[in-house]
Formats: structure tokens, C-alpha cells, sequence
């Protein structure tokens, strides 16, 4: 039955176990219920074949949609069928006057709600019944007369335990109109019927239909688009199809369609017609409380006009008042019933309704009140238009939509007509274009800009247009005309200098003069514009204090104007500011910012957020986390932000000292993170002769590129170098280096700073720059950076050798090396001290916070924590070893819990051992006391955790009533327990890293102890 039907398995199974009913003992009334062209008559058409099939009778008849149809036209057709499908004699039993009556072969007539008629078709099916499975299907019944559904109620209501199944087929968006003739008359029917409603297709099934009907399968893209404007109506769908097919556009409507759905609509009343245009023009999406303004209405009078056209299917309902329309199609068909003047006076109407109402302004998005504003042509003031669609440009940017946001910014330039504004929107016109590579459009619009600029011969237009194109690092004659332009500007706002200036002197001192003119000025955007660009251009070591008051100007002007994506972009490049400061504010910065930035819903701020929590996690030493939001941005966001996911990746390998596994991927400068690799390794050699051929590197990378220079000089003992940069990072003593706009963390100048002391032989200098540099690592919560630096400080107290320095390095080694074991930064170790290192294995089982690393024959997985998972890696760290189930039940309760826990079925705990519980919870309170004082806030945790533990354990020493439990239950619940917990990881691991799954299934016992036990040996990465 469903082999030729797509998308409607469900309906059909639904009619199968109605004939299955039938075949068996006892019928029904089915109805198949949905709009036109959605499969109804199909769908019934194959349950009649299959009850043939079965040896059914089947008898079809089927309403006229025509005034002139005689009285019980569908029954007519019923007992004809029946008539030819009787043997003589069978039919001779039947109320044969009658039905001749019915079929009009004799004198006379049946009343319209003669029981006689009803009682003798209702008789001769069932007798029909008798013999062999009977099945009626009565389709198109919105268009029967009221008799042919009386008749159908009462055959429905008689024939209920004979073999004689009823199936009815109709458009319920016409007949549950409260004013369409057969409301009252099918409201029974559905009270005793199986009612089955087809809706739309899906668009998968869409796709499938039309390959069905053209003979070539759609692209995904094309078929969404179908079934957005068809809302998956297979007529509809397949009418589409066919012109496709033939060559027109999907937007072309069918003549088929167009029909279909100006029956639909005949069926509504006027006022309810009249609205649907209205609310075309809208869009396909509308709010009811516009569409209410627009119509000049009260809202009121909308939600009745609404709900009959939702009655009808032609809209939808969305929640929190807004509706769509079913299917594009439908709003096309009335939106076409308005000429070109009309359609743009309607649309200037919704323009000057948002703009009488600013209450209505949010419930309209920006894209769409921009497309009201073109639409309308000169219905609406072009500098009025020009905002809108500016205003919705900078939406779509900060959507990540930079398609939309170009379309925008063209139709402005379209329709702007002040030169001044010309100026500004061809500028941001061009800035967007040269951020997606479109270069030369790009500099089309700039040199138009620019030379209309010169006609303006307005100062504040000069200075943008040239700080606007010094951002795109022009080359060739474009450097030469943004130069020219610079310098002009400069002169300009400044005066000519007393002495030639640099070109980035001019330009910041133009950004400066630029920012002052325009805080005196009534123009926000304008001032936007310059403040970015001033803290854009000043970016380097000195000057996060400056960004910083800028950030907050920005912000606030960003809130004044509803600049959402400038807002979250101030309050993102705040925490960078007081980071670089030294300021551990910083940290309650970028939380204000996660919070911002999560409650924006604009994927351009959820964008940021991910990159700068996984930048924060990063250089915390998180690193795994760090990683995985690096994998949910390319996965939610692509790949299409240059290259500096690449560098984050290698930033984070280099600070964490995975050598091996960095890559350059796609990033310009891959000679520079060849030296830093180098001169992070400590080869010398190698960081000279990259040293050779690395750079010049751009503005953006000059803190990265000085942290590099000091290295390298430190490393090779270049004591010229040496002395120059000391010189140079000395006046930025306390700050931390950071570049790329935050995405790369060099840290604190101290650090650098020190190593160069170092080299230089100024040993104390470098002692207490190291340590200044340890502190501030500390304030700041970066424990990577201090742990990193006091792996540097510890051979400089050694080689400095004043008295306690030997002590002091080797507590700062013992402190290293637990902090290396933490944060798997293993190279902190090797670097510090002379070690015989040991092959890494190549398996891993490793935790980092709340991620799992697991690496086996080749594959490596990423897992979120779970209780399995640490009864495993316990289990793997003792190879061969009875581990009892207790002891992994409560690892952090210690030697005190297992043994209270040992097997037997004395007490869970005695008095003796609850002495000695309360003893060592006495000693923890001490110890934690103290490890809070010392600001040993790791070691605190630590005992705190055997606290809490060894709390449980008195707690479920007790019983009801304070009865102490027996240990024979303890024990095994640990058992049941971590059974099932390591049995449920091994499953979820099968489909993870199937290789790893079935090593682990086949090496590991449970019960109630476990053991590892792999043959042969298998050596991990704990």
C-alpha cells in the first residue's frame, strides 16, 4: 500500500489496521482528513487496491463540486458498484424498489432523510458483508450534499459489528469553517470516526518526490527552498517539480496551483482576504500587533480575522503573537494581487507604522524593516531608507551574515542621495568586502569614497576615508594614495609639522585628533568609528591602560545607539586591556562578557564567546577543555576566520610543550612560529637559523614578535641584543605581552625581561624579575605561565648560588613538578633539571578538568567525565592488581574508608574505627586551616575532598534509627555499583573508539574486586 506513497508510512499503517479490522470481525468509520493536493485520494486509492487484494469488495464513490449533482450522488455510485458486483439472486433480496428509486429507474424520488433509503443501503451492504469484507471509500465529501452525509452517519452507526469498513476522504480546512454548510453535519461523524490527517512533507521527502517526478534528484538547497514555499504539499510539490524540470525557476507558480489556491481562498470571507494581503507584504513571518497597525485595525478584530485564516491553513501559529504563512506560496498569491504602485505605498505604510510606534520596532527584525524601506522606493526618505538598511547591514555582520550584511550596505549606497552619507556607507561598503577578500569592488568603492571626499572638502570625512583604508593594508598605488590620504588628513587637523613624521606616527596622532573632533561632534557613529579606530591603531606594549578608557566609551556609546555587536566587542577587548595591565580584574571581566555574550542570540557574540573561554581555559591550564571549544567553534561556525584558529591551536601546543605536535596549518607567518618552537625548545641552533630568515611581521604581531626576539636573545646569548631589548620591555615592567587582539597571550614582560637580565650575567635582576613575573602569574590565576616561569627561575637562584638559593630552586622544582604533572606540561620538568627521559607510550588514558583523553592503536578520542572512566584509569595504573570495588566506590577517602569497608558481614563501622574516623577528620580541619592561610588553595581542595568523603562514610554507616549497617551490604553495593558504572562506560566507549572498547572488555574483571590484566603488557599515558 505505501510502496508508491513518500512520507506517509503513518497514515497508511493507520488505515492498514482498519482493514486488518475489518477483514478480521468488525469495521468502522475512517475519515482522511487535510487541504488540497496533500494525498488524500492517493492514499485511499492504495488502501482500496490492497483490500482488493485481500478479497475485499470495494465500492467507491466520490461528491461533484457542482450545484447540478442529483441528491446522494456519492451513494449513487455506491449501489451502482454494489449492483454490478451482486450475483442476480443476491441483489433480488435486497430493497430493490427503493434502490432502484435511489438510482433513478423508477417513478418517484427518495426523501432527502427518508429512514427507508437510509435503512435499505445500510441493509444491502451489510448483507454484502456477510459474504466477504466490504469496503466503502467516499472521497471528496467537503462537496456532498447534506443527505449523502446523513446517510453516511447512519449507515456508520448501524453497521458497527458487520465486516464493512466506511472510509471518508475531505478538506477539514474548508468544512471546520463555522460557516461552511456541512460544519454541523460533519461534527458527528467525527465523534465516531478514526480521523487521519495528512500534513506537508518533510523536506527530505520533498527532495524525493521531486526527483520521483522530474527524474533528477535537487540539490539540498533547492529542495528546502521547495519545500519553504510549497509547506511540503505533494500536488503543489509536484507541480513545481515539473516546471523545474522544464526549465522555469521553483519561484514560478503553477497554473495548477495558482487555482488550487484561489479556490482556498474564495472559500474566506472578504475581511479575512483583505488582511492575508496586508500580511503578505509583511513578510512570510509577521507579528500580530504589526499586521494590526498596518491594517489600522484593533488588534481584537486581527486575532478573529487570523484565527479563521488559521482555520483554513493558510497561516500558522508561531507563539508569543506571531503567525507565517502555511507555505510561500500562499503569501505570493495575494501579495500579486496588489499593482507595483500599491505594493509600495503598503510597504511605506509599515515603515512609518514601526517608525509612529517605536514600542513595535523590536518585534520586526532589521532585515526586514530595511526590505519595507526599499520596496517603497520613494514612498520613503532615502536618507530614511539608507539608515534602515545600514542599521540592518551591521545586524547581519553581527549574525555572521556577511552576504546579507554586502547586500544591505549596496542597497544603501542605492538609495542614499547626501554626499556625506554616500561617503560613510561606500567606506563601510568597502571595509566589509576587503574583510571577505573582495578586494577590488572593495577599492572601487574606496576611490569613489575618496574621490567624493575631495569634492566634499570636509576634515572629519578626510581623516575616516584614510584611516579607513590604512586598516586594509594596502600595497602598490594603494599604499600610495592611503598615505597621501594620511598625511593630508594629519595636516589637516594638526597642522603641518615642524619636521617630517613616520607614517604610523602620523597615523596616530590622526586617530587622536580624529577621536577629539568627533567627541565634540553629535554624530555617535562617527565617533564609534574613530574611537575603534584609535584603539586599533595604538595597540602595543603601553597602552592597554588608554584601551581600556576606551572599551568603557565604547561600551556606553554602543548601549546609547543599540549597537549590540559593538557592545559585546568593548567588553570582550576590556579583559584583554586589564589582562595585559596585570590586573586580575580581568577575570571578573571576561565573565561579564560570557554572560553578555550568551544572552545575545547573535552568533557573532556566541562566536566570541567560545573563542575567548577557550583562550581563558587555555592559559588556566586547561587545556583539553580549551581544544574542545576550539572544535565546537569550526563545528558550529566553519573555518572561515582566516588563520587563527590555526594559531590558537599552536599557541596552546607551545605553552602546554608539545613539541611534536605543532603544526603551522594555514597561518602567514609560519616562519615566526618556527622561532618561537625553536627557542621554546631551547635549541639554539635551530632558533638562530630561523632567526636568519624570519620576518618583518605586521603591526598586530609586535608584542608576539618582541616576546620572540627577547627569547631567542636570552637562548643564543646575543648580548647586544640582549642590552636593546631590555631597553625596550623595561618601561612595560608589571604588563603582559598580548597580541592579535587577545588571541595570543606572550606572558608577562618580566619573564622576558628576566631571561635577558639573565643572559646579560645581572643574576639578582633576573632573580627578582623572575619573581615579580611568578607573582603576577599567580594574581592573575595563570598557572601554566607560573609554572613555566619558575621552571626558568629555578637554574638562576642555582646559578646565582647566594645563600638559600639552592633551597629555594629545589622547592621551586619539587612545586614544578607537581604543577607539571597537573597540567601535563611534562617538558617544565625536563627543562629545569637534567632527567633520563623515558619513551612516551603511545597508548593514553589521561583527565584534563573535565575532559578525557584516550588514545589507543592509533586512534585518539575526547571524552566528557564520567565515574566509569576514573574507575578505569585507576584500574590501568595498577596492571595486574586486585583493586577492591570499595576502594573505587570512595577514592578519596583513603586507607581509613577501604579497610572499614574489607570483606565480612561484621558492622560497617565499630566503635574503634569511628573513633579513628573522627581523629582524622580532627587532623583535615587542621590541615586545611593551615593550606588556607598559606594560600595553598589546591592543597585545601585536596584535603577537603578526603573530608567530605570520609563524612559520607559516617553517614552511611547508620541505619534506621541510627542502627549501624552491616558491611556485608556495603560491599556489595560497591560491587553492583561499580560493576554497572564501568560496564555502561565500556558501552558508550564501543561506539567512541571500538578498538579501546574491546581491549578494555576483554583485559578488565569486575566484581568485588577488579583487575587489569592485558597479555601482552600494554603501557599507558596516565
Amino acid at each position: 500500500m505505501t510502496g508508491a506513497l513518500i512520507g506517509r508510512a503513518h497514515p497508511a499503517a493507520a488505515l492498514r489496521a482498519e482493514l486488518d479490522r475489518a477483514v478480521a470481525s468488525h469495521g468502522g468509520l475512517v475519515l482522511v482528513t487535510g487541504e488540497a493536493g496533500i494525498g488524500k485520494t492517493t492514499l485511499v486509492t492504495g488502501l482500496a487496491d490492497e483490500a482488493r487484494r485481500r478479497g475485499a469488495l470495494v465500492l467507491a464513490g466520490a461528491c461533484w463540486d457542482s450545484g447540478s449533482a442529483p441528491g446522494y450522488w456519492p451513494w449513487v455510485q455506491v449501489v451502482r458498484a454494489l449492483r454490478r458486483e451482486l450475483p442476480d439472486e443476491e441483489w433480488a433480496r435486497t430493497d430493490t424498489t427503493t434502490l432502484s428509486a435511489l438510482l433513478g429507474e423508477t417513478v418517484g424520488a427518495p426523501a432527502d432523510d427518508g429512514f427507508r433509503l437510509h435503512d435499505a443501503v445500510t441493509t444491502a451492504l451489510a448483507a454484502a458483508a456477510r459474504d466477504r469484507p466490504v469496503v466503502v471509500v467516499l472521497d471528496d465529501l467537503h462537496w456532498a450534499d447534506a443527505a449523502s452525509l446523513r446517510l453516511l452517519e447512519f449507515a456508520a452507526r448501524h453497521t458497527w459489528f458487520e465486516r464493512l469498513l466506511l472510509v471518508g476522504a475531505y478538506r477539514d480546512v474548508e468544512v471546520d469553517a463555522p460557516d461552511h454548510r456541512l460544519h454541523e453535519l460533519v461534527l458527528p461523524l467525527v465523534a465516531k470516526a478514526t480521523t487521519v490527517t495528512l500534513t506537508g512533507l518533510a523536506p527530505d521527502e520533498v527532495a524525493e518526490l521531486m526527483t520521483r517526478t522530474a527524474g533528477t534528484e535537487p540539490d539540498p538547497a533547492l529542495a528546502a527552498e521547495v519545500h519553504l514555499r510549497t509547506g511540503g504539499n505533494p500536488f503543489f510539490v509536484e507541480q513545481t517539480a515539473r516546471l523545474w524540470h522544464s526549465g522555469s525557476p521553483v519561484s514560478a507558480v503553477a497554473p495548477g496551483v495558482r487555482d488550487a489556491l484561489q479556490r482556498r481562498l474564495s472559500l474566506l470571507p472578504a475581511p479575512v482576504t483583505r488582511l492575508l494581503i496586508d500580511a503578505a507584504v509583511l513578510g512570510r513571518e509577521f507579528h500580530r500587533r504589526v499586521l494590526a497597525a498596518l491594517a489600522g485595525a484593533p488588534a481584537p478584530e486581527i486575532d478573529q480575522l487570523l484565527a479563521r485564516a488559521a482555520a483554513a491553513r493558510l497561516v500558522t501559529t508561531l507563539g508569543n503573537g506571531r503567525f507565517a504563512f502555511a507555505h510561500d506560496l500562499v503569501r505570493e498569491s495575494r501579495y500579486a494581487e496588489l499593482d507595483p504602485a500599491e505594493a509600495r505605498r503598503r510597504h511605506a505604510a509599515v515603515v512609518r507604522a514601526l517608525d509612529a510606534s517605536p514600542e513595535l520596532a523590536p518585534l520586526v527584525f532589521a532585515a526586514d524593516r530595511a526590505r519595507h524601506a526599499y520596496l517603497a522606493g520613494a514612498e520613503v526618505d532615502p536618507g530614511r531608507a539608507a539608515d534602515l538598511l545600514v542599521a540592518a547591514a551591521r545586524d547581519a555582520s553581527a549574525r555572521l551574515a556577511t552576504d546579507e550584511s554586502i547586500s544591505h550596505y549596496r542597497r544603501a549606497l542605492e538609495r542614499a542621495t547626501d554626499p556625506r552619507r554616500r561617503v560613510v556607507i561606500a567606506l563601510d561598503l568597502g571595509t566589509v568586502l576587503s574583510r571577505c577578500g573582495e578586494n577590488e569592488e572593495a577599492w572601487r568603492h574606496f576611490e569613489d569614497a575618496v574621490a567624493l571626499v575631495r569634492e566634499l572638502d570636509d576634515d572629519a570625512l578626510l581623516a575616516r576615508a584614510a584611516l579607513t583604508l590604512s586598516r586594509t593594508t594596502p600595497a602598490g598605488p594603494r599604499l600610495a594614495l592611503t598615505s597621501e590620504l594620511l598625511v593630508s588628513a594629519h595636516e589637516r587637523l594638526a597642522g603641518k609639522p615642524a619636521e617630517p613624521l613616520s607614517l604610523e606616527r602620523v597615523t596616530l596622532e590622526l586617530t587622536a585628533r580624529a577621536a577629539a573632533l568627533a567627541r565634540n561632534g553629535d554624530d555617535d557613529q562617527e565617533l564609534s568609528f574613530t574611537l575603534w579606530a584609535r584603539h586599533d591603531q595604538i595597540w602595543g606594549p603601553g597602552t592597554a591602560r588608554e584601551r581600556e578608557r576606551l572599551t568603557d566609551e565604547l561600551a556606553v556609546l554602543a548601549q546609547r545607539t543599540g549597537d549590540r555587536e559593538n557592545e559585546y566587542f568593548a567588553s570582550s577587548l576590556k579583559w584583554v586591556a586589564l589582562l595585559e595591565q596585570g590586573d586580575p580584574r580581568y577575570l571578573e571581566q571576561f565573565r561579564a562578557f560570557q554572560a553578555l555574550a550568551g544572552g545575545s542570540g547573535l552568533p557573532g557574540a556566541e562566536f566570541a564567546g567560545l573563542l575567548d573561554r577557550s583562550i581563558i581555559r587555555a592559559h588556566r591550564g586547561r587545556f583539553a577543555e580549551a581544544h574542545a571549544d576550539l572544535d565546537q567553534v569550526e563545528e558550529r561556525f566553519g573555518r572561515e576566520f582566516g588563520y587563527m584558529m590555526d594559531h590558537l591551536r599552536w599557541s596552546y601546543l607551545l605553552l602546554q610543550g608539545r613539541f611534536d605536535d605543532l603544526a603551522a596549518g594555514d597561518h602567514p607567518h609560519p616562519d615566526l612560529l618556527a622561532l618561537l618552537a625553536a627557542a621554546q625548545r631551547g635549541d639554539a641552533a635551530a632558533a638562530r637559523e630561523a632567526a636568519a630568515v624570519a620576518g618583518p611581521f605586521p603591526r598586530e604581531f609586535g608584542p608576539l614578535s618582541l616576546r620572540c626576539q627577547a627569547q631567542v636573545a636570552a637562548l643564543t646569548g646575543d648580548r647586544e641584543a640582549c642590552a636593546r631589548l631590555l631597553g625596550e620591555l623595561t618601561p612595560y615592567s608589571g604588563e603582559w605581552l598580548v597580541a592579535l587582539y587577545g588571541c595570543e597571550i606572550s606572558g608577562p614582560v618580566d619573564l622576558w625581561a628576566g631571561l635577558l637580565e639573565a643572559a646579560l650575567g645581572r643574576l639578582d635582576e633576573a632573580v627578582a624579575r623572575l619573581g615579580a613575573a611568578a607573582a603576577s602569574a599567580d594574581r592573575m590565576r595563570l598557572r601554566p605561565w607560573a609554572a613555566e616561569i619558575r621552571a626558568r627561575l629555578a637554574p638562576v637562584l642555582v646559578a646565582r648560588g647566594a645563600a638559600g638559593d639552592a633551597e629555594r630552586a629545589a622547592a621551586l622544582l619539587e612545586a614544578v613538578r607537581a604543577e607539571a604533572g597537573e597540567l601535563d606540561m611534562p617538558h617544565l620538568v625536563s627543562r629545569s633539571e637534567p632527567v633520563v627521559e623515558k619513551p612516551v607510550p603511545a597508548n593514553e588514558f589521561r583527565r584534563t578538568d573535565e575532559v578525557w583523553s584516550l588514545r589507543f592503536a592509533g586512534r585518539e578520542v575526547r571524552v566528557p567525565d564520567a565515574k566509569g572512566l576514573r574507575d578505569l584509569h585507576v584500574l590501568l595504573g595498577l596492571p595486574g592488581t586486585e583493586v577492591p570495588a570499595v576502594r573505587l566506590l570512595a577514592p578519596d577517602g583513603g586507607e581509613t574508608v577501604v579497610a572499614a569497608k574489607g570483606i565480612g558481614a561484621d558492622p560497617v563501622l565499630d566503635e574503634a574505627a569511628k573513633a579513628a574516623y573522627r581523629r582524622r577528620l580532627g587532623h583535615l580541619d587542621e590541615e586545611i586551616d593551615s593550606a588556607a592561610d598559606r594560600g595553598e588553595d589546591a592543597r585545601a581542595a585536596e584535603l577537603d575532598r578526603e573530608r567530605e568523603a570520609l563524612l559520607a562514610e559516617l553517614r552511611a554507616a547508620a541505619g534506621l534509627g541510627g542502627r549501624t549497617r552491616r558491611l556485608g551490604d556495603e560491599a556489595e553495593r560497591a560491587r553492583k555499583a561499580v560493576t554497572a558504572r564501568i560496564r555502561d562506560t565500556l558501552r558508550k566507549l564501543a561506539d567512541l573508539h571500538p578498538e579501546l572498547a574491546g581491549h578494555l572488555k576483554s583485559s578488565i574483571t569486575t566484581g568485588s574486586s577488579c583487575r587489569y590484566a592485558p597479555d601482552p603488557a600494554v603501557r599507558w599515558r596516565l
